[in-house]
């Protein structure tokens, strides 16, 4: 390691020793967990200490959304530890922290089983707290608006890559691959399109859209089974109200970059969703769907490889590309399964 380095790490431990002195921690153990959580062993055993950059509005309604979900009773919330008497944050050298319990995860704990445990906590979590609003008419046609000229700046792009592309002499094997993928990335498009507009049918017919409280970033990684088997979500700073399908589309594109598609996967996970948590509707499966099959992370990933090709070597850009579209594949398959169901009850 360089003197720089090795310079910029001493600075890094004399602030946290100087922010945890200030709170009462001093000469306390502490270790980096990730770039923003820290392990501190306190005298009654370890907690966590996080530390997060937001405007001071953003923290206010990111206390505001735990209260209501613990008044609510929803679980798998990890309640902050107060510090300075009843004070949840603090700040230190620019910076906002807040300590929650340390729950320690069994070092076997099968995966099925954290992701089957984690979706039956948003699963009932939608439960408790799902309920309407009204749209306005003025609302609507403004969200639609949003929502199109999104996907429509998407395809320019898409559409600019694949340009780009074509113009080489010679195609890279990330080009080829990109260039193969792209009759499917159009596919995912018109998908996203014919899901949006069957559950905007929904919600134009009834005139209300209906919402939950969600986690907002629901992963495996933000997800945790204690030695008990309870299930908890830590990283709830982006939750508040909003339609189950953005939770639940963020916790399967999550699982897609986990593991090979297998049809059984899409019968158990929508199963324990719908055992926990409220009714669905084809119109909830429409949202879902134009959620789940963006191949916005795609067009990122060969944006990124057409301003930095150096910042891999060839054939690892086009090995992560691959998966990448892998991901989107095994994604496309859920939601088909989810539609020959949906399809079957409906005829029988």
């Amino acid at each position: 390691m360089s003197m720089k380095g090795k310079s910029s790490i001493s600075r890094c431990r004399h602030r946290m020793n100087d922010v945890l002195s200030n709170i009462g921690y001093k000469n306390a153990d502490w270790s980096w967990i990730s770039e923003r959580v820290i392990r501190v062993q306190d005298q009654d055993g370890p907690v966590a200490l996080k530390q997060w950059q937001r405007s001071a509005e953003e923290r206010e309604h990111f206390l505001h959304h735990l209260r209501y979900a613990e008044r609510a009773g929803m679980q798998g919330i990890i309640p902050l530890k107060p510090v300075r008497g009843d004070t949840p944050m603090f700040e230190s050298a620019r910076h906002v922290y807040y300590f929650e319990p340390w729950i320690e995860e069994p070092t076997v704990t099968s995966s099925r089983e954290k992701e089957l445990k984690l979706l039956a906590v948003l699963a009932g979590n939608h439960k408790i707290s799902e309920d309407e609003e009204e749209m306005q008419e003025e609302e609507w046609f403004a969200y639609k608006q949003e929502v199109q000229h999104t996907w429509h700046q998407e395809q320019l792009m898409m559409n600019r890559l694949a340009d780009q592309c074509e113009q080489s002499r010679f195609l890279s094997p990330f080009e080829l691959t990109f260039l193969q993928g792209y009759p499917f990335f159009e596919n995912m498009f018109k998908d996203m399109r014919q899901g949006f507009q069957t559950w905007a049918r929904q919600v134009q017919e009834k005139g209300v859209r209906r919402f939950a409280f969600c986690h907002g970033f629901p992963t495996l990684d933000h997800g945790l089974i204690s030695a008990d088997g309870n299930a908890y979500f830590t990283n709830w700073e982006t939750s508040g109200p909003g339609h189950l399908a953005f939770d639940l589309a963020c916790f399967y594109r999550d699982l897609s970059r986990r593991q090979p598609f297998h049809a059984l996967d899409s019968k158990r996970l929508y199963e324990t969703y719908e055992a926990y948590g409220p009714s669905w509707s084809e119109a909830d499966t429409g949202l879902l769907k134009a959620l789940m099959l963006t191949p916005r992370p795609i067009l990122d990933f060969a944006d990124t490889y057409a301003r930095e090709p150096y910042r891999y070597a060839e054939h690892q850009w086009t090995a992560m590309l691959a998966a990448k579209v892998s991901h989107l594949r095994y994604l496309r398959q859920m939601i088909q399964w989810k539609e020959k169901q949906e399809a079957a009850m409906k005829g029988s």
